[in-house]
């Protein structure tokens, strides 16, 4: 049984350990969290020149979307203050700063009504972030930037969560990716050709939800989810930015949900930075801990 906890002031061995069932932890009023969902508001409004942003796809061709689009997400993931502010936010949700590494944000950027799909608004399929090379003690906290409804969020498949889909994971490899493909997001404007991990086959999920919070509010789960981007039909663009965490000792001791279908290879744990200082993490050291059987 999955539950959802609203606001549960846990200590966060206890909550990882919750997330790796499954579980969902919801979040409102965190200070790092609304400092970073301020900040990207600030990013947003420089980038649309006094449009409203969530308008402003109606405004532009795609071609002038995609120009102010892609150095926002940039300056977002990349600047010195969006680091800051990510150590204020784990650091606010009790994490050991010592133990506990994350991965540069990202800002999502999604448009309705089909604008663009592809490139800097890719909408992901349906996956688990498995697929993508990063290790099963993955956490991920996804925060919308402006209020949000449930046909602009994400579909989580709750009903897959320890349930194999065929995908094409095993022909993905994480150096492969940002060596070829990372960069030109750009570029893809109309369908997105860069090679996702996707599902090889259909599959019907009875348990699909979604989640719908205001501006800052945190919807963390483990990325072993199977969840995709939801087709958007809010008649407003999409911001929210996501955040992954782990925990040394989780990679080293193995913890966290079963592998069940993701055969990627390579990882994401060279980008990862220690909260504390911001040091980049060896992944070279854990070569013997990850597994993707």
């Amino acid at each position: 049984m999955i539950t959802v906890y609203l606001n549960r002031r846990i200590d966060d061995d206890a909550r990882r350990e919750s997330l790796f069932r499954g579980d969902f932890h919801l979040y409102s009023g965190i200070g790092g969290a609304n400092a970073l969902a301020d900040h990207a508001k600030d990013l947003i409004g420089q980038a649309f020149e006094g449009l409203d942003p969530e308008r402003a796809q109606y405004e532009m061709d795609v071609d002038e979307f995609v120009r102010r689009v892609e150095p926002l997400k940039r300056e977002f993931t990349n600047g010195d203050r969006t680091k800051a502010l990510c150590q204020q936010f784990a650091v606010d949700f009790g994490v050991d700063p010592e133990r506990t590494y994350f991965d540069i944000p990202r800002l999502r950027v999604i448009p309705a009504d089909q604008f663009l799909t592809a490139g800097v608004s890719y909408n992901y399929k349906a996956h688990r972030d498995m697929w993508y090379g990063h290790p099963q003690q993955l956490v991920n906290y996804w925060t919308p930037v402006f209020d949000v409804v449930g046909d602009n969020v994400m579909s989580m498949y709750t009903d897959y969560f320890d349930r194999p889909v065929k995908n094409g994971s095993n022909q993905y490899d994480y150096d492969e990716w940002v060596a070829k493909h990372r960069t030109a997001a750009a570029g893809e404007k109309t369908t997105d050709t860069r090679p996702h991990p996707l599902p090889l086959e259909d599959f019907e999920s009875r348990g699909e939800i979604r989640i719908a919070g205001q501006s800052g509010d945190v919807f963390m789960f483990s990325s072993n989810h199977l969840h995709a981007s939801a087709p958007n039909t809010s008649d407003v663009t999409r911001f929210s930015y996501d955040l992954r965490t782990i925990n040394l000792d989780d990679v080293r001791a193995g913890r966290g949900p079963r592998n069940v279908d993701s055969g990627a290879t390579g990882t994401t744990l060279g980008d990862f930075l220690r909260v504390s200082d911001l040091a980049p993490l060896k992944a070279e050291e854990f070569e013997d801990a990850l597994t993707h059987a």
